[in-house]
Protein backbone atom coordinates (compact mmCIF):
# COMPACT_ATOMS: atom_id res chain seq x y z
CA UNK A 1 0.00 0.00 0.00
CA UNK A 2 2.79 2.18 0.85
CA UNK A 3 4.61 2.11 -2.41
CA UNK A 4 1.66 1.93 -4.22
CA UNK A 5 0.73 5.56 -2.81
CA UNK A 6 4.49 6.83 -3.62
CA UNK A 7 4.10 5.50 -7.45
CA UNK A 8 0.51 7.67 -7.66
CA UNK A 9 2.05 10.93 -6.77
CA UNK A 10 4.88 10.15 -9.01
CA UNK A 11 2.51 9.25 -11.58
CA UNK A 12 -0.07 12.39 -10.47
CA UNK A 13 3.00 14.75 -10.63
CA UNK A 14 4.51 13.49 -13.81
CA UNK A 15 1.34 14.00 -15.75
CA UNK A 16 1.22 17.46 -14.31
CA UNK A 17 4.92 18.43 -15.42
CA UNK A 18 3.97 17.12 -18.84
CA UNK A 19 1.00 19.53 -19.12
CA UNK A 20 2.93 22.68 -17.80
CA UNK A 21 6.12 22.06 -20.21
CA UNK A 22 3.86 21.06 -22.86
CA UNK A 23 2.13 24.54 -22.48
CA UNK A 24 5.02 26.40 -22.00
CA UNK A 25 6.77 25.31 -24.72
CA UNK A 26 3.63 26.18 -26.58
CA UNK A 27 3.73 29.48 -25.38
CA UNK A 28 7.41 29.94 -26.00
CA UNK A 29 8.41 28.44 -28.54
CA UNK A 30 7.13 30.38 -31.56
CA UNK A 31 8.86 33.49 -29.60
CA UNK A 32 11.97 32.12 -29.88
CA UNK A 33 12.43 30.57 -33.51
CA UNK A 34 9.88 30.71 -36.37
CA UNK A 35 7.84 28.27 -37.40
CA UNK A 36 4.65 26.94 -39.13
CA UNK A 37 1.81 27.68 -37.25
CA UNK A 38 0.76 24.09 -37.50
CA UNK A 39 2.86 23.27 -34.10
CA UNK A 40 1.30 25.93 -32.41
CA UNK A 41 -2.32 24.33 -32.70
CA UNK A 42 -0.59 20.96 -32.47
CA UNK A 43 0.82 22.17 -28.77
CA UNK A 44 -2.75 23.56 -27.87
CA UNK A 45 -4.57 20.04 -28.13
CA UNK A 46 -1.67 18.58 -26.25
CA UNK A 47 -2.12 20.77 -23.52
CA UNK A 48 -5.50 20.31 -23.50
CA UNK A 49 -4.96 16.57 -23.76
CA UNK A 50 -2.53 16.59 -20.78
CA UNK A 51 -4.31 18.84 -18.78
CA UNK A 52 -7.76 16.18 -19.03
CA UNK A 53 -5.62 13.49 -18.16
CA UNK A 54 -3.94 15.41 -15.46
CA UNK A 55 -7.04 16.03 -14.10
CA UNK A 56 -8.60 12.81 -13.87
CA UNK A 57 -5.40 11.27 -12.43
CA UNK A 58 -5.97 13.67 -9.77
CA UNK A 59 -9.64 13.02 -8.97
CA UNK A 60 -10.18 10.05 -9.10
CA UNK A 61 -9.34 6.99 -7.05
CA UNK A 62 -5.69 4.91 -7.99
CA UNK A 63 -6.13 2.42 -10.21
CA UNK A 64 -2.38 0.03 -11.50
CA UNK A 65 -2.92 1.03 -15.18
CA UNK A 66 -3.09 4.77 -14.66
CA UNK A 67 0.93 5.27 -15.14
CA UNK A 68 -0.05 3.04 -18.45
CA UNK A 69 -2.97 5.18 -19.34
CA UNK A 70 -0.25 8.42 -18.85
CA UNK A 71 2.13 6.54 -21.00
CA UNK A 72 0.08 5.95 -24.10
CA UNK A 73 -1.70 9.35 -23.93
CA UNK A 74 1.86 11.01 -23.91
CA UNK A 75 2.94 8.52 -27.18
CA UNK A 76 0.08 9.89 -28.98
CA UNK A 77 0.39 13.78 -27.48
CA UNK A 78 4.41 13.23 -28.54
CA UNK A 79 3.31 11.32 -32.25
CA UNK A 80 2.14 14.34 -33.94
CA UNK A 81 4.17 16.45 -33.62
CA UNK A 82 6.98 14.51 -34.16
CA UNK A 83 5.44 12.98 -37.45
CA UNK A 84 5.51 16.55 -38.64
CA UNK A 85 8.82 17.30 -37.90
CA UNK A 86 10.94 14.81 -39.41
CA UNK A 87 9.90 11.59 -37.84
CA UNK A 88 12.69 9.81 -37.03
CA UNK A 89 14.70 12.36 -37.67
CA UNK A 90 12.39 14.81 -34.79
CA UNK A 91 13.89 16.49 -31.84
CA UNK A 92 10.84 14.73 -30.30
CA UNK A 93 11.42 11.05 -31.51
CA UNK A 94 14.41 10.93 -28.81
CA UNK A 95 12.02 11.62 -25.86
CA UNK A 96 10.66 8.00 -26.69
CA UNK A 97 13.59 5.90 -24.44
CA UNK A 98 11.87 7.96 -21.32
CA UNK A 99 8.61 6.70 -21.71
CA UNK A 100 9.24 3.25 -20.81
CA UNK A 101 11.49 4.14 -18.18
CA UNK A 102 8.77 6.16 -16.40
CA UNK A 103 6.52 3.26 -16.52
CA UNK A 104 8.89 1.17 -14.77
CA UNK A 105 9.06 3.37 -11.64
CA UNK A 106 5.35 3.45 -11.50
CA UNK A 107 4.02 0.01 -12.44
CA UNK A 108 5.32 -3.38 -12.72
CA UNK A 109 7.40 -5.47 -15.18
CA UNK A 110 4.49 -6.40 -17.23
CA UNK A 111 3.08 -2.92 -18.19
CA UNK A 112 6.73 -1.83 -18.77
CA UNK A 113 7.17 -4.38 -21.24
CA UNK A 114 3.99 -3.61 -22.89
CA UNK A 115 4.73 0.26 -23.07
CA UNK A 116 8.27 -0.52 -24.55
CA UNK A 117 6.90 -2.96 -27.47
CA UNK A 118 4.10 -0.22 -27.84
CA UNK A 119 6.66 2.86 -28.38
CA UNK A 120 9.09 0.25 -31.04
CA UNK A 121 6.09 0.16 -32.99
CA UNK A 122 5.19 3.55 -33.14
CA UNK A 123 9.10 4.01 -33.72
CA UNK A 124 9.19 1.98 -36.70
CA UNK A 125 5.61 3.66 -38.01
CA UNK A 126 7.81 7.00 -37.60
CA UNK A 127 10.49 5.39 -39.81
CA UNK A 128 7.91 3.94 -42.45
CA UNK A 129 5.99 7.51 -42.72
CA UNK A 130 8.88 8.98 -43.64
CA UNK A 131 7.99 10.79 -47.18
CA UNK A 132 4.45 10.28 -46.75
CA UNK A 133 3.51 12.70 -44.01
CA UNK A 134 5.13 16.36 -44.58
CA UNK A 135 7.93 17.82 -42.57
CA UNK A 136 7.25 21.24 -41.73
CA UNK A 137 11.00 21.44 -41.06
CA UNK A 138 12.39 21.07 -44.19
CA UNK A 139 15.65 19.20 -43.52
CA UNK A 140 16.83 16.69 -45.96
CA UNK A 141 17.71 13.70 -44.27
CA UNK A 142 19.39 10.75 -46.47
CA UNK A 143 17.30 7.51 -46.39
CA UNK A 144 20.56 5.17 -44.92
CA UNK A 145 20.82 7.91 -41.60
CA UNK A 146 17.28 8.07 -41.18
CA UNK A 147 17.30 3.88 -41.48
CA UNK A 148 20.36 3.73 -38.53
CA UNK A 149 18.80 6.49 -36.44
CA UNK A 150 15.85 4.23 -36.54
CA UNK A 151 17.60 1.02 -35.55
CA UNK A 152 19.21 3.26 -32.69
CA UNK A 153 16.61 4.31 -31.59
CA UNK A 154 14.51 1.11 -31.16
CA UNK A 155 17.75 -0.45 -29.19
CA UNK A 156 17.70 2.55 -27.11
CA UNK A 157 14.00 2.01 -26.47
CA UNK A 158 14.54 -2.01 -25.35
CA UNK A 159 17.80 -1.22 -23.40
CA UNK A 160 15.32 1.46 -21.43
CA UNK A 161 12.70 -1.07 -21.04
CA UNK A 162 15.14 -3.75 -19.97
CA UNK A 163 16.58 -1.62 -17.62
CA UNK A 164 13.19 -0.40 -16.28
CA UNK A 165 12.08 -3.56 -15.46
CA UNK A 166 15.09 -4.53 -13.54
CA UNK A 167 15.02 -1.32 -11.69
CA UNK A 168 11.41 -1.96 -11.18
CA UNK A 169 11.71 -5.86 -9.77
CA UNK A 170 14.84 -4.89 -6.95
CA UNK A 171 12.70 -1.29 -6.63
CA UNK A 172 9.62 -3.54 -5.37
CA UNK A 173 11.84 -6.25 -3.87
CA UNK A 174 13.18 -3.62 -1.53
CA UNK A 175 9.84 -1.37 -1.14
CA UNK A 176 7.79 -4.70 -0.01
CA UNK A 177 10.67 -5.07 2.52
CA UNK A 178 10.47 -1.34 4.00
CA UNK A 179 7.00 -1.33 4.02
CA UNK A 180 6.85 -4.74 5.80
CA UNK A 181 9.01 -3.88 8.09
CA UNK A 182 7.14 -0.28 8.87
CA UNK A 183 4.08 -2.49 9.41
CA UNK A 184 5.14 -5.36 11.53
CA UNK A 185 6.21 -5.38 15.24
CA UNK A 186 10.25 -6.92 15.32
CA UNK A 187 9.87 -8.54 18.37
CA UNK A 188 6.63 -10.75 17.75
CA UNK A 189 6.27 -10.62 13.88
CA UNK A 190 2.55 -9.17 14.36
CA UNK A 191 1.56 -6.09 12.85
CA UNK A 192 2.62 -2.97 14.84
CA UNK A 193 0.43 -0.41 16.80
CA UNK A 194 -0.17 1.97 13.83
CA UNK A 195 -0.76 -0.59 11.58
CA UNK A 196 -3.37 -2.49 13.39
CA UNK A 197 -5.28 1.28 14.23
CA UNK A 198 -5.41 1.90 10.15
CA UNK A 199 -6.57 -1.47 10.03
CA UNK A 200 -8.75 -0.65 12.48
CA UNK A 201 -10.09 2.54 11.04
CA UNK A 202 -10.92 0.82 7.74
CA UNK A 203 -12.64 -1.77 9.03
CA UNK A 204 -14.94 0.79 10.95
CA UNK A 205 -15.84 2.86 7.95
CA UNK A 206 -16.91 -0.99 6.75
CA UNK A 207 -18.62 -1.65 9.13
CA UNK A 208 -20.43 1.26 9.31
CA UNK A 209 -21.69 1.27 5.64
CA UNK A 210 -22.67 -2.09 5.16
CA UNK A 211 -24.13 -1.85 9.14
CA UNK A 212 -21.86 -5.23 10.42
CA UNK A 213 -20.30 -5.72 13.62
CA UNK A 214 -17.20 -5.41 14.83
CA UNK A 215 -14.78 -6.53 17.64
CA UNK A 216 -11.98 -4.89 19.22
CA UNK A 217 -9.92 -7.47 21.92
CA UNK A 218 -7.54 -6.03 23.74
CA UNK A 219 -5.38 -8.68 25.71
CA UNK A 220 -2.57 -7.97 28.16
CA UNK A 221 -0.42 -10.62 29.97
CA UNK A 222 -0.64 -11.33 33.93
CA UNK A 223 2.45 -10.20 36.05
CA UNK A 224 4.47 -9.98 33.23
CA UNK A 225 6.29 -7.47 35.39
CA UNK A 226 7.40 -10.06 37.91
CA UNK A 227 9.05 -12.46 35.15
CA UNK A 228 10.97 -9.72 33.45
CA UNK A 229 12.01 -9.17 38.05
CA UNK A 230 12.75 -12.87 37.82
CA UNK A 231 14.35 -14.15 34.67
CA UNK A 232 15.63 -10.79 32.42
CA UNK A 233 14.24 -9.50 29.97
CA UNK A 234 15.00 -12.35 27.38
CA UNK A 235 12.48 -14.46 29.14
CA UNK A 236 9.95 -11.99 28.59
CA UNK A 237 10.32 -11.68 25.07
CA UNK A 238 10.22 -15.25 24.71
CA UNK A 239 6.89 -15.17 26.26
CA UNK A 240 5.49 -12.17 23.83
CA UNK A 241 7.37 -14.57 20.92
CA UNK A 242 5.17 -17.15 22.32
CA UNK A 243 1.59 -15.23 23.14
CA UNK A 244 1.87 -13.53 19.66
CA UNK A 245 2.13 -16.98 17.82
CA UNK A 246 -0.84 -17.77 20.58
CA UNK A 247 -2.93 -15.23 19.23
CA UNK A 248 -2.30 -15.54 15.84
CA UNK A 249 -3.41 -19.49 15.70
CA UNK A 250 -6.39 -18.33 17.20
CA UNK A 251 -8.07 -15.48 15.06
CA UNK A 252 -9.16 -15.84 11.41
CA UNK A 253 -6.82 -15.12 9.01
CA UNK A 254 -8.89 -13.82 6.60
CA UNK A 255 -10.52 -10.99 7.92
CA UNK A 256 -8.75 -10.45 11.31
CA UNK A 257 -5.64 -8.75 12.31
CA UNK A 258 -3.69 -9.20 15.18
CA UNK A 259 -0.86 -7.00 16.64
CA UNK A 260 0.98 -5.88 19.57
CA UNK A 261 -0.61 -2.34 21.26
CA UNK A 262 2.69 -1.67 23.13
CA UNK A 263 4.42 -3.63 25.92
CA UNK A 264 3.10 -6.87 26.97
CA UNK A 265 -0.25 -5.84 25.70
CA UNK A 266 -1.67 -6.96 22.08
CA UNK A 267 -4.88 -6.32 20.25
CA UNK A 268 -7.12 -8.09 18.00
CA UNK A 269 -9.39 -6.96 15.47
CA UNK A 270 -12.12 -9.17 14.13
CA UNK A 271 -15.10 -8.40 11.20
CA UNK A 272 -18.06 -8.95 10.61
CA UNK A 273 -18.37 -11.44 13.71
CA UNK A 274 -21.45 -10.93 16.67
CA UNK A 275 -20.78 -10.65 19.90
CA UNK A 276 -20.87 -14.31 20.83
CA UNK A 277 -18.29 -15.99 18.62
CA UNK A 278 -16.05 -12.78 19.74
CA UNK A 279 -16.31 -14.45 22.92
CA UNK A 280 -15.35 -17.62 22.00
CA UNK A 281 -12.05 -16.97 20.12
CA UNK A 282 -10.93 -14.51 23.06
CA UNK A 283 -11.52 -17.60 25.58
CA UNK A 284 -9.57 -19.99 23.31
CA UNK A 285 -7.14 -17.40 23.39
CA UNK A 286 -7.00 -17.54 27.03
CA UNK A 287 -7.12 -20.70 27.46
CA UNK A 288 -4.22 -21.67 24.68
CA UNK A 289 -2.02 -18.81 26.66
CA UNK A 290 -2.64 -21.00 30.32
CA UNK A 291 -2.30 -23.97 28.75
CA UNK A 292 1.22 -22.90 27.21
CA UNK A 293 4.37 -24.50 28.26
CA UNK A 294 7.52 -21.85 28.12
CA UNK A 295 10.88 -23.24 28.87
CA UNK A 296 13.84 -21.72 29.49
CA UNK A 297 17.52 -22.65 28.51
CA UNK A 298 17.89 -23.52 32.25
CA UNK A 299 15.27 -25.74 32.10
CA UNK A 300 12.83 -23.47 34.27
CA UNK A 301 9.14 -23.57 32.75
CA UNK A 302 6.99 -20.27 32.88
CA UNK A 303 3.05 -20.69 33.61
CA UNK A 304 1.74 -17.53 31.74
CA UNK A 305 -2.08 -16.05 32.13
CA UNK A 306 -3.71 -13.46 30.14
CA UNK A 307 -6.70 -10.87 30.93
CA UNK A 308 -9.04 -10.44 27.88
CA UNK A 309 -11.49 -7.61 27.13
CA UNK A 310 -14.11 -7.22 24.43
CA UNK A 311 -16.19 -4.93 22.86
CA UNK A 312 -18.82 -5.77 20.35
CA UNK A 313 -20.17 -2.81 18.14
CA UNK A 314 -22.78 -2.48 14.82
CA UNK A 315 -23.25 -0.07 12.19
CA UNK A 316 -23.98 3.60 13.90
CA UNK A 317 -22.72 2.02 17.24
CA UNK A 318 -19.93 2.36 16.14
CA UNK A 319 -17.48 5.60 15.77
CA UNK A 320 -14.37 6.65 16.45
CA UNK A 321 -11.03 4.15 17.04
CA UNK A 322 -10.37 5.79 20.51
CA UNK A 323 -14.00 4.90 21.48
CA UNK A 324 -13.32 1.45 20.65
CA UNK A 325 -10.05 0.78 22.13
CA UNK A 326 -11.31 2.52 24.88
CA UNK A 327 -14.41 0.32 25.42
CA UNK A 328 -12.10 -2.78 25.30
CA UNK A 329 -9.94 -1.02 27.68
CA UNK A 330 -12.29 -1.15 30.34
CA UNK A 331 -13.32 -4.35 29.88
CA UNK A 332 -9.30 -5.71 30.34
CA UNK A 333 -9.23 -3.75 33.80
CA UNK A 334 -12.76 -4.56 34.87
CA UNK A 335 -11.30 -8.15 34.18
CA UNK A 336 -8.17 -7.39 36.07
CA UNK A 337 -10.29 -6.24 38.69
CA UNK A 338 -11.60 -9.34 39.08
CA UNK A 339 -9.01 -11.77 39.49
CA UNK A 340 -7.45 -12.27 35.99
CA UNK A 341 -7.33 -14.84 33.56
CA UNK A 342 -10.71 -14.26 32.28
CA UNK A 343 -12.74 -12.51 29.22
CA UNK A 344 -14.62 -9.90 29.82
CA UNK A 345 -17.19 -8.59 27.19
CA UNK A 346 -19.07 -4.73 27.15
Amino acid sequence: MFIEKIRHVITLKTAFLIFFMTSLATIIRPLMIEQDVLFTYVGIVNSIAMGGVFVYLKYTKPKSWHPLLLANVGMLVLAPITFVSGGINSQFAYLFPIIPIFVALVSNAKYTWLTGLTVIIVVIGLFLSVGVFPDFTYENVPHSKTASRAVWLCLAVFMATKLGVEFNRIYSALGNQISEQAETDLLTGLNNRRSVMSFLQTAIDQAKNEARSLSVMMIDLDHFKTINDSYGHLAGDLCLKQVARLIKQNVRNASDLAGRFGGEEFIVVIKDIDAQKAYDIANNIRLSIEQANISLNNNVQLDITATLGICTLKGEQLSTIEHCVDLADKALYQGKKEGRNRVVMI
